[in-house]
């Protein structure tokens, strides 16, 4: 019952619209980058927080085509753990799955880190912010890639167990695969508030005009939105784990109706949401000069 209220008829049309405003925003990012004149004592053009929503964007774009992958394919969830496939095919999306796992968290990270660094640059004056900011920086990339290490070696030398047709020996021999997906998308959530009210604490001693306050609501309404779909992520994987439902070899009992919350909240779809969203939200502040016509240097 899960599958019907996210079936690739509505998935796939919003998350190729999405990626294609994300790459959109991008290009828009780059080009005012190249088109405006940057500060006069720095003479760049690019910098880290550019870096970084290249490498989220890259990321979310994979992320994109393995959801694509798997609505042609048919073959995912509870489609493969039932049994309901070949081996072959059970095998390959095992394989695509523990890729999205341990992907999105480059994808998360960078986002957050290419707000952070031009947070620096913005707000950089104020040295109580820069203090703040530059431990927010080392915080978000330690996460990012303990997260990352961790699903990457989940099975330690053994990660051919993730994919194994017999998944009761990754349950085995694996780490607690539940437990570490909650971690993730709770401490997400955690870090996501952080980057989101450290310049809100910074915003008036900008003297910011009104359209522009404006603009900035809009940018933090996105990270918001982006924000509570991780919560509900967060709300999903925390019912589904003491069922059971996100270990090793979990297969569906036979005539077990599924709890209402785990019908409604699908965590694939909120977790491309946030990464959509985030590539959103870290681009517009950057094509500001757009909408207001000037030249900026940041």
């Amino acid at each position: 019952m899960a599958a019907t209220l996210y079936p690739p008829s509505l998935t796939i049309p919003l998350y190729a619209i999405f990626t294609a405003l994300g790459l959109m925003l991008t290009c828009l990012r780059f080009w005012v980058r190249v088109s405006y004149s940057p500060r006069p004592h720095n003479g760049r053009n690019l910098y880290l927080d550019d870096l970084f929503i290249v490498l989220g964007l890259l990321v979310t774009c994979t992320c994109t085509g393995i959801q694509f992958h798997n609505a042609i394919d048919g073959a995912s969830g509870e489609v493969v753990t039932g049994g309901h496939v070949s081996p072959e095919i059970a095998i390959v999306e095992h394989k695509v799955d523990f890729t999205m796992i341990v992907i999105e968290k480059l994808s998360f990270g960078a986002v957050k880190l290419s707000l952070l660094f031009f947070y620096r640059r913005l707000f950089g004056t104020f040295a109580s912010f820069k203090r703040t900011n530059n431990v927010l920086i080392w915080l978000v990339a330690l996460w990012t890639v303990s997260f990352f290490l961790a699903d990457l070696l989940l099975c330690g030398a053994h990660p051919e167990l993730l994919w194994a047709l017999d998944q009761t020996l990754a349950r085995d021999g694996c780490g607690d695969k539940g437990a570490l997906l909650i971690a993730f998308a709770a401490t997400s959530v955690v870090t996501d508030g952080a980057v989101l009210v450290l310049p809100l604490l910074y915003l008036r001693k900008l003297r910011l005009r009104h359209s522009e306050m404006v603009a900035v609501s809009v940018i933090f309404l996105l990270g918001g939105i982006s924000t509570v779909a991780g919560v509900l992520r967060t709300i999903f994987l925390c019912v589904a784990y003491p069922l059971g439902r996100i270990t090793f070899g979990w297969v569906a009992p036979p005539y077990t109706e599924t709890p209402l919350i785990l019908r409604v909240f699908n965590p694939t779809f909120f977790a491309m949401l946030e990464m959509l969203l985030g590539i959103w939200a870290a681009n517009l502040p950057v094509i500001s000069p757009l909408v207001f016509f000037r030249k900026v240097g940041v």
